[in-house]
This record gives C-alpha cells, sequence and structure tokens, in this order.
C-alpha cells in the first residue's frame, strides 16, 4: 500500500468512527475486472484479512452483501453462520459477533468493494448507525473507485493530443469554424466554396469524434466564442 493509500484509509476510518460504534473493521477493494481482493484490517489481527480469504466463497456474510450490493446488513454472526459452519469459528476467533457489512458494485453488479463494521458484544447496531453506515460506507466506496479509475487513467498510454490528425488546411478550417464564425464565412475567409468547407468540417468531426460546434470549439481549446456574424 502507497501512502496516499494509508491516509485513504485513515481518513475513512474516521468518516467511520465518527457515527458508528465498532471495535474492528474489515474492508476489502477488487480492482475491476479481477478476482483477487485487496483486505485491509483494523481493530484485529492482520492475520484476519489472510483468514478470510480461505472462508470468503461460502461465508454467509460475504455473501449476503454480494448478493444485495448497496445495501446495509446489520447481522448477528451466531445466527446468519451454522453452529458447526467455518465461518462462524473465524468470525468468532477473530472476536466479531455483530457486523454490518455494505458492498459496492461495478456496472457489471459485482462487488468492488466491501466494508463490514465488528463488535465484539452481541449489543445490536442501532437503526441510526445503520443509516450513518449506508451514508458513510456508500461514499467512502465509491470515493475508492473514482480513485482506482484515476490511477488506471494516469497509468494508461498518452493520448495524441487532439486535432493532431488534423492536415493543416483541416486545422484552418476547424479553427476558423470554432471562433463562430459560419461555413459561408470560412469559405470567403479561406478563398474556397461552402462545399469544400463542408467536406472538411465533416473530416474534421469524424477524426475528433464531435457532433456540434460547441464540441469542436471545446476540443480545440478555444473558448473565445466570438459573435456570429449574421
Amino acid at each position: 500500500m502507497s501512502g496516499d493509500d494509508d491516509m485513504f484509509f485513515a481518513t475513512a476510518l474516521a468518516w467511520l468512527q465518527r457515527d458508528i460504534d465498532f471495535d474492528g473493521l474489515l474492508w476489502g477493494t477488487r480492482t475491476a475486472g479481477r478476482t483477487d481482493a485487496v483486505l485491509r484490517v483494523h481493530g484485529r489481527p492482520a492475520a484476519m484479512a489472510h483468514e478470510h480469504g480461505r472462508i470468503a466463497a461460502s461465508d454467509p456474510v460475504t455473501l449476503r452483501a454480494m448478493a444485495a450490493p448497496d445495501e446495509v446488513h446489520a447481522l448477528a454472526t451466531g445466527i446468519v453462520c451454522a453452529a458447526d459452519a467455518q465461518a462462524l469459528a473465524f468470525w468468532h476467533g477473530y472476536d466479531t459477533r455483530q457486523l454490518m457489512i455494505l458492498a459496492k458494485p461495478d456496472h457489471a453488479d459485482e462487488a468492488l468493494g466491501i466494508i463490514g463494521v465488528l463488535r465484539a458484544s452481541d449489543e445490536p447496531f442501532p437503526a441510526d448507525q445503520r443509516r450513518a453506515m449506508r451514508r458513510t460506507a456508500q461514499a467512502i466506496l465509491l470515493a475508492q473507485q473514482l480513485r482506482e479509475a484515476k490511477a488506471t487513467r494516469m497509468a494508461a498510454p498518452p493520448q495524441p493530443a487532439p486535432g493532431a490528425a488534423l492536415t493543416e488546411r483541416e486545422m484552418a478550417v476547424a479553427q476558423a469554424y470554432a471562433d463562430g464564425r459560419s461555413v459561408k464565412e470560412v469559405a470567403r475567409l479561406m478563398g474556397v466554396s461552402v462545399s469544400t468547407v463542408q467536406c472538411h468540417l465533416a473530416r474534421v468531426y469524424r477524426k475528433l469524434d464531435v457532433h456540434s460546434k460547441i464540441a469542436l470549439r471545446k476540443i480545440l481549446g478555444d473558448r473565445r466564442a466570438r459573435p456570429r456574424v449574421a
């Protein structure tokens, strides 16, 4: 984990602790397109993260969160897990009698992140803390998704600058048109026919994947937008 990850985790933990009483945290995140998750633990031994990976596939707590992401599940482990289940031995082995868990799905409805807050006591989480969990955990997991998306974009190969594929004449026509001139005015300015300007603009729009003068102006970086002369 990087320093930025540590800072984000500490901030998220502080947000949760502000409104929810708990003594442990299990937080798992998974990058889109991957099946393995990165788990972090607070208030319990670090080994909990590794041990959870062994029982996650059959853990009714995790499966419930995966089956209904974006819902807050407040559960008593002794009730939701069978008495002889490996999952119950895991949760009780790490002093967890009550927990609240929320998952965040990706666009394919697969959970990209899970936050579970843990209690060693048998006292259930009250309604106001369930509402706080919904609000805060959703915001944290959404922020995590946005951070990962930004990191993916930053790691991607640089794209050519907009307009790099345009010819000099296409760029001149595009810039004149984006400045606010009409097609007829661009034709007069450049000494060509209206149909020639229209052909140049059609190629410009196709190359830059834009569909309006506003979009063209934006992608060329010219926001002066001089008034159009009738």
